[in-house]
């Protein structure tokens, strides 16, 4: 989840994501995100949980 949540809130690219979490390749945080937006189709709880975050952060004020 902190993968897709930095690339969509902190426009942060998937090179500079995995350098920031232990020198993981781009190509294993593409992997990742999409691994995460597959389950989240099929796992209701997970996408409650996802939605939870992903709205709590959408009503932040910078």
């Amino acid at each position: 989840m902190l993968m897709e949540l930095l690339y969509r809130f902190c426009n942060i690219k998937q090179p500079e994501i995995g350098r920031y979490l232990g020198n993981i390749d781009y190509s294993s945080v593409s992997i990742s995100r999409k691994r995460l937006r597959l389950k989240i189709e099929k796992d209701v709880s997970l996408k409650e949980r996802f939605d939870g975050l992903f709205g709590e952060l959408s009503r932040i004020k910078i």
